[in-house]
């Protein structure tokens, strides 16, 4: 990307361009959702094929899949999903009128609404329902770069200062079940539950 991120990201990282991220996603895959996978594929790039993840791939029993260098078209469902998440996160920085610099927290945030929408690929179902096995709820979702007040809790705050810091919503923090806000004041994303979201 021409612009740093937010947090200092210069890269749109999907899994298959890094070994350790391969080795993560497919162990979280078999385990935490009971899914094998069956074959990786990729372009044949000399990081996805070093010995060791060559290795992984044999011991996992994952067939490797290598596309022709140069042929994006050989590799399309990588090629549209990237295409995909430009689209929508380039979408709702613009609508937002937030800065380039909000690129990663905007492509974040159109992956975790893409898992959410109805896909092609599954007839009235999306990936979220794929990998858990029920319906995704949404009532938590808001509007990307929308204002919200950060509630400052009452043990880190003394009487007579603010209760709340003002913010931008800029995502979702699936691990904690939070919300990512840009906090202006102190001038980084924060993670925090505790947000007040203005509707108007």
């Amino acid at each position: 990307m021409e612009n740093d991120s937010l947090g200092g990201s210069r890269y749109l990282l999907l899994i298959s361009e890094s070994e350790e991220y391969i080795r993560k996603y497919i162990t979280v895959v078999q385990t935490q959702f009971s899914k094998k996978v069956k074959f990786v594929r990729h372009d044949g790039a000399c990081e996805l094929a070093t010995n060791s993840i060559q290795m992984f791939y044999q011991d996992q029993g994952i067939e490797q899949q290598t596309t022709v260098p140069y042929a994006h078209q050989t590799n399309g469902t990588a090629e549209r999903a990237i295409r995909t998440i430009l689209t929508i996160g380039r979408t709702m920085l613009h609508h937002a009128k937030l800065d380039k610099c909000s690129w990663a927290e905007a492509a974040m945030t159109s992956i975790y609404v893409k898992n959410r929408l109805p896909s092609p690929k599954f007839v009235l179902k999306n990936t979220f329902e794929i990998f858990y096995n029920s319906k995704p709820s949404v009532k938590h979702m808001r509007a990307f770069g929308r204002q919200t007040y950060i509630l400052t809790p009452k043990e880190n705050r003394l009487k007579w200062d603010p209760e709340a810091r003002t913010g931008i919503f800029v995502g979702y923090e699936e691990v904690s079940k939070a919300y990512r806000v840009y906090d202006i004041e102190a001038g980084q994303v924060v993670i925090s539950r505790d947000v007040n979201f203005d509707e108007l």
